[in-house]
């Protein structure tokens, strides 16, 4: 019996089903949960780039300032409230001082302290705090120095490092006690530098990295520790590091991301390990990136997605060697956005702008598995 051939109707209906079959497949899962993803959710009441956002104790999340416009020329004093459980926006009562690049803490009490930053015509030192019972701003005095793209940590006493990038270059650090209202100078660095970051360490001190001192990018780093009031130095990062990103792992060490450097945008990390005090190869990232400062978080499961800086968000569980994308894309660079951790577990992407400084009032949420 000779052989049976399939016509060429037949062929291109099973091509046509097998195409079919792979579309509809879901990637594999990363970690427990629902496929790691990117979507967009709708928008906030302005476009905002260089701004700032921070949970409440309640779980919804207070949206600050930031620019607008084409250039970033005009600063927002406008603020905002994002609602996780209906994902809608709404309107709070504004700033009392326009501000982008500014930096945002939340108190013990339930408060946010909001400090420094851009106001359109200069740095200021203002700071003021948002009651989210009453839904308004009142200024708080000024800090010892003017800062912008400063990094505001709470201290487990209760108090908030600002650190670093003085105006003035005199006092690089200080702290904001909540109890009496009042700044106070604590520590002076090695190397001033604008642009540094600052993450705290899980014994209550704080790690300083890079920065930018007299237009070159930075390799060292510091520790502050609250107890003195003292800025220490610390084993130097492999590379120079500003408009970086850097966060704490789950086992106590830090990941320094990204930045402007050696290159305008590195997609080199390095892990600091507290115990020894030095500095170690991280896994690269697989795109680029710079101004992602506040762009990187540290979901539940360890893992850390970083969602600024370009359009595809990319997430590394410790546990593995690599950065992976997630599914969908975000619309352009989205730098100086905010990512920020919501209780549910997902992530909140707002804002940032692309490769010719366009704000974007877009939010995304990012769901990386659980």
């Amino acid at each position: 019996m000779g052989k049976k051939t399939i016509g060429s109707g037949a062929v291109l209906l099973l091509l046509l089903l097998l195409a079919a079959a792979v579309a509809g497949r879901e990637e594999p899962a990363q970690g427990e949960g629902a496929p790691a993803r990117v979507v967009r959710i709708g928008e906030m009441s302005s476009a905002r780039a260089a701004h700032q956002a921070t949970v409440l104790q309640g779980g919804e999340v207070l949206v600050t300032g930031g620019c607008p416009d084409p250039g970033c020329e005009e600063v927002l004093a406008s603020a905002e409230l994002y609602d996780p459980a209906s994902r809608t926006f709404r309107a709070v009562g504004s700033m009392t001082t326009p501000r982008s690049a500014h930096a945002a803490a939340l108190l013990p009490d339930g408060r946010v302290l909001v400090t420094g930053g851009w106001t359109g015509r200069h740095t200021t030192a203002g700071a003021e705090v948002f009651d989210p019972a009453s839904g308004r701003f009142t200024p708080v005095g000024e800090m010892v120095e003017a800062r912008l793209s400063h990094s505001a940590v709470p201290l487990p006493d209760g108090r908030v490092l600002l650190c670093c990038s003085p105006e003035s270059r005199e006092t690089f650090a200080e702290v904001f006690d909540p109890a009496t209202s009042t700044f106070s100078a604590v520590a002076t660095s090695r190397v001033p530098s604008a642009g540094s970051v600052a993450v705290a360490l899980a014994d209550g001190r704080v790690l300083v990295t890079g920065g930018r001192h007299h237009g070159r990018a930075l390799r060292s780093a510091e520790i502050y520790h609250p107890a003195t009031g003292e800025l220490r130095p610390t084993g130097d990062m492999a590379v120079p590091r500003h408009k970086h990103a850097a966060v704490r792992l789950a086992d106590g060490r830090v990941l320094v991301l990204a930045g402007e450097g050696r290159e305008d945008r590195q997609a080199a990390t390095e892990l600091y390990d507290p115990a020894a005090g030095s500095f170690s190869p991280g896994p690269a990232l697989r795109s680029p990136r710079r101004k992602i400062r506040d762009a990187v978080v540290v979901l539940p499961s360890g893992a850390v997605l970083v969602a600024g800086g370009s359009a595809r968000p990319e997430l590394w569980d410790p546990a593995g060697r690599e950065f992976v994308p997630l599914r969908g894309e975000l619309e352009g660079l989205h730098e100086f956005a905010t990512a920020t951790l919501l209780p549910t577990g997902e992530v909140l992407v707002l804002g940032g702008y692309d490769d010719r400084i366009r704000p974007s009032a877009s939010a995304w949420l990012a769901r990386a598995g659980r």
